[in-house]
């Protein structure tokens, strides 16, 4: 049987990117058992979204690419930054590209990329807060799109401290920890059904 399918995507498109970090060890924790697909933010070149670009084939050619890969996703794992309290422009403006691509005749290839589908929520920040109020936010971004947003979620504070030169975690502690929260997420995306398309 197929590995299940989880798409991580990091809400920045920072280069040196905290939430970028810890997308990568997720990654590196998941990729024994699923087929991580990993969104680069630096290679997603997308308008912001416009209701009048949605007859632009132009424009809808690389946004159709990236619903695609929401469509094939089995679960999903997003790692934001908090910008004043709430999510980052790039997660909404990805979000409102691939939630809005079902309502424009012939461009969708599933009705609702979202619905049903487990979600892991973190973020990494240079602050003591964790990201919670962006973090919140976030969730009920998901929610409302029809994901199932799982009760924990991943916070590294003072992230400047939180890492390695080779990229690991120092906590080894944190490690263990983010490793039994995803057995149970990915036990939870394992036991989903796709929702018919």
């Amino acid at each position: 049987m197929a590995s299940k399918r989880i798409l991580i995507m990091p809400g920045s498109q920072r280069r040196h990117s905290y939430n970028r970090r810890l997308a990568e060890n997720v990654g590196e924790l998941l990729k024994p058992d699923f087929d991580v697909d990993f969104l680069d933010p630096r290679l997603v070149e997308i308008p912001l979204f416009n209701q009048d670009l949605e007859t632009d084939d132009d424009a809808l050619r690389p946004v159709k690419a990236l619903y695609r890969r929401f469509c094939l996703a089995d679960g999903f794992v997003v790692l934001t930054p908090e910008y004043n309290g709430s999510f980052t422009p790039y997660l909404k403006n990805t979000v409102d590209w691939v939630s809005r691509l079902p309502h424009i005749p012939g461009a969708a290839e599933c009705s609702n990329p979202f619905f049903g589908k487990p979600l892991l929520l973190g973020c990494a920040t240079s602050g003591w807060s964790g990201g919670m109020l962006g973090l919140q936010s976030t969730r009920n971004l998901f929610a409302y799109l029809g994901c199932w947003v799982g009760p924990e979620q991943l916070s590294i504070v003072h992230a400047v401290d939180a890492w390695r030169e080779d990229g690991g975690l120092i906590d080894e502690d944190y490690r263990q920890y983010m490793a039994s929260v995803l057995k149970r997420f990915g036990a939870r995306v394992e036991g989903i059904q796709a929702p018919s398309t």
